[in-house]
């Protein structure tokens, strides 16, 4: 079993933690919106959507997206 870091508090754990578990709701809810959208036809999305392929296609963009943001985000701080 590895040890945790010298300077890694329970803080810092916390905070890493908080960060990841926020990173999957994103992803669940991105998969959970578009099977909505899907659903209700919202924007006419249900005949584009259609398709298992193309659902995955648009929910991974969109993490990807959502992904590179959040990168963009981190650099600029």
């Amino acid at each position: 079993m590895e040890k945790m870091a010298a300077g890694f508090t329970f803080k810092d754990f916390l905070k890493d933690l908080g960060m990841r578990i926020s990173a999957a709701s994103i992803v669940v809810g991105i998969f959970f919106g578009l099977g909505y959208f899907k659903r209700t036809d919202f924007l006419g999305l249900s005949s584009v959507l259609d398709s298992t392929t193309a659902y995955f296609t648009a929910a991974f963009a969109l993490v990807a997206l959502v992904a590179i943001v959040w990168i963009l985000y981190q650099h600029t701080k």
